[in-house]
């Protein structure tokens, strides 16, 4: 008995969430700034994980459970190499971007809009005074927006990319872990 009752009170309570959940549609633009997680690799050389702080913009539209956006960030890592080698990244600046689309899928509750969502864009390293390239790749990730009224929502993201580059004739392959906190305005 109590155990249906538990179960009843559940589906109830998301349900009335769900029915105000789509409140917040149309179009959003927003801030973030978080930390990027960066590990990069190469055949035979070993790197530790570089974590730097991040900053970008986005911008987009939201309707019910669905919101498209265009996403910007910029972060600036260091190489550094597990063994000291006579390679010549080490140490140097590799400015990390990416612009591209995500496609996010809301799970809205009441004020709380859980989500996942997946990406793919353009990601440019320029590994400095070394070279620069920029191709496409993919990310994806999870979060939770917080509405606040009707104009304002806050926002914690964290995302997963994968690109592969070639930099100084070698396949460097860059796995990035990013967590954003961010504000969106809807328009």
């Amino acid at each position: 008995m109590n155990k249906k009752f538990m179960g009843l009170l559940l589906v109830t309570v998301i349900f009335l969430g769900v029915s105000n959940g789509y409140a917040q549609t149309g179009f959003f633009l927003g801030i973030q700034g978080g930390f990027s997680a960066q590990k990069p690799s190469l055949k035979d050389i070993e790197f530790n994980t570089d974590t730097t702080f991040l900053y970008g913009l986005r911008a987009g539209v939201k309707i019910w459970m669905i919101a498209v956006e265009m996403n910007f960030f910029q972060a600036a890592h260091n190489m550094e190499l597990r063994e000291l080698l006579t390679f010549e990244w080490q140490g140097r600046q590799v400015d990390y971007n990416f612009i591209g689309g995500n496609l996010k899928y809301f799970f809205p509750l009441a004020i709380f809009h859980p989500y996942i969502s997946f990406g793919y864009g353009y990601y440019t390293a320029d590994l400095h005074q070394i070279d620069k390239d920029t191709d496409k790749g993919y990310n994806f990730g999870a979060g939770i927006e917080i509405h606040l009224g009707k104009k304002i929502s806050i926002l914690a993201e964290g995302r997963y990319h994968r690109v592969k580059l070639d930099i100084d004739e070698q396949d460097l392959r860059i796995g990035d872990f990013t967590f954003v906190c961010g504000f969106s305005f809807y328009l």
